[in-house]
């Protein structure tokens, strides 16, 4: 996908998700650089936006962002997924004018492999049935002892507690 369909799809999904999901500006804007592959924690560094904690209680608290944040981690698996292959594809870095000639960049390469396995990694576990191992899938199903089910809610209050709690001495700034 170029980088103007990306533009364009991420755009619409803006527009969507603040018009279906009844999200705030700054919400939006929020999952929009989540799409685009920023972390919580740095999006959070910016001046115009709240602190971390608001965040995770948005998550753990309101319904409509909570979906538009799960679909935003959606999208950015699926562009992992695309970047993987464009990493892997990618040599035109992987050779340079050394003493004897061209000679490989080996140091380029195990880069491209390190960004590869990073994005692998979470695109795995932000969308395990998609991108994971079936090893991944088939062990969480055949787990006869399992806790007890929990529901969305439960599981985003209980990530919004641990986020907190290591937030540190952070203010809201609401």
């Amino acid at each position: 996908m170029t980088d103007r369909a990306l533009t364009r799809l991420h755009t619409d999904a803006h527009a969507r998700a603040r018009e279906a999901g009844g999200l705030t500006d700054v919400q939006a804007a929020i999952c929009e650089r989540i799409m685009l592959g920023e972390s919580v924690v740095a999006i959070c560094k910016g001046e115009d936006m709240p602190c971390r904690r608001t965040v995770m209680g948005w998550i753990a608290k309101d319904p409509n962002f909570r979906d538009a944040y799960l679909a935003a981690k959606t999208m950015l698996a699926e562009a992992f997924g695309e970047e993987i292959v464009a990493i892997a594809d990618d040599s035109s870095r992987d050779w340079v004018e050394g003493e004897n000639g061209k000679e490989l960049d080996r140091e380029h390469v195990q880069r491209s492999k390190l960004r590869v396995d990073a994005r692998k990694w979470v695109a795995a576990r932000l969308a395990p049935k998609r991108w994971g191992d079936a090893s991944m899938i088939r062990v969480g199903e055949l787990d006869q002892h399992a806790k007890r089910p929990r529901s969305k809610e439960e599981i985003f209050a209980r990530l919004a507690s641990i986020a907190g709690t290591l937030g540190g001495n952070e203010e809201d700034e609401d």
